[in-house]
């Protein structure tokens, strides 16, 4: 398991980010880490963005 410093930006900002690591680019799969104390709204636009722009940027699909 790596932890990793946290990444702030747009989605495409940290897909980039994400994608020049070498610890990412190693692994089949990866567990991203919400901190504790956003509201409500925060949460939905962070998992929001995550599911629309993020995984896709990083070559994730939702299931058929």
């Amino acid at each position: 398991m790596l932890f990793s410093i946290d990444y702030v930006g747009s989605s495409e900002q940290i897909a980039e980010r994400l994608r020049a690591h070498a610890g990412f680019r190693a692994v089949d799969e990866v567990a991203f880490a919400l901190p504790f104390s956003f509201e409500h709204d925060d949460y939905v636009q962070i998992l929001t963005d995550s599911a629309t722009k993020l995984g896709p940027a990083l070559g994730w699909k939702p299931p058929a």
